[in-house]
């Protein structure tokens, strides 16, 4: 019967069209669209970076996806060790990754890709800076070892409740934990506030710190995440992929 009722509550969490009326109301708060026009693209995939770009186009499948950009705020990073994974799933996956990055507050953006009247996160990022990337790799947890990003088998996390994170791990220490175990508080009624078709995001604010959230592609799997470097070879993105869009291709 336990096992019945979390396959509910999965279930329920990742119903996200709420056809009985049941959920959150559409916002109305204007989206802060992403306004950059296209640049010089240095590294490949291209679509890491032209998918946050207005009116990019990518064939997906049989279907044509049009992308665009939105900023949804900004993360404090104080001690330059990142998290990225599904709060649900803190325990397991809240390792951070071994890469030091820059402290500070930076841009949270996610890349929405639409097809006929249907949206969907298809990446999430974090701008360290505006430095053209000119290598991606994947990002790493204590215990991985680096591979091609094309293999389709690297390093990620698990996604159950629909959402991903990023959070620095100083914050992660002092997280509520029911802020985002209990689907009736915390993030998710943060979530509710920014529902859109098909996804939500949030910024959430807890003490001195925060944690950005944001839907996960089309709802559960699993997902890696990338490092865009600069010229210098410092960390400019960090990209987490939801695998809406198809760039293996």
């Amino acid at each position: 019967m336990k096992y019945i009722f979390i396959a509910f509550v999965l279930l329920s969490c990742n119903s996200i069209d709420h056809p009985f009326g049941g959920g959150p109301a559409v916002s109305a708060k204007p989206l802060d669209t992403i306004q950059i026009s296209p640049v010089k693209i240095l590294a490949t995939p291209a679509l890491f970076e032209t998918a946050f770009i207005a009116g990019t186009l990518h064939i997906n499948k049989q279907d044509t996806v049009t992308l665009f950009g939105v900023n949804i705020g900004k993360l404090k990073v104080p001690s330059g060790s990142i998290i990225a994974c599904d709060p649900m799933h803190m325990d397991e996956y809240g390792i951070p990754f071994t890469q030091v990055f820059p402290t500070g507050e930076f841009p949270v953006q996610l890349a929405i890709a639409k097809t006929k009247d249907v949206e969907s996160v298809a990446f999430a990022r974090i701008m360290f800076s505006e430095e053209p990337v000119v290598k991606w790799e994947f990002a790493l947890r204590e215990g991985h070892k680096p591979m091609p990003i094309e293999s389709d088998e690297g390093p990620g996390y698990s996604v159950d409740a629909g959402v991903g994170i990023f959070i620095d791990a100083a914050a992660s220490k002092v997280l509520p934990k029911d802020h985002v175990t209990n689907m009736d508080t915390g993030i998710y009624l943060e979530l509710d506030k920014n529902y859109r078709h098909k996804w939500k995001y949030a910024i959430y604010n807890f003490g001195n710190h925060n944690l950005a959230t944001f839907s996960s592609g089309e709802g559960d799997g699993f997902y890696s995440s990338y490092i865009g470097f600069d010229a210098a070879g410092k960390p400019c993105q960090l990209l987490t992929d939801f695998k809406f869009v198809k760039w293996r291709q």
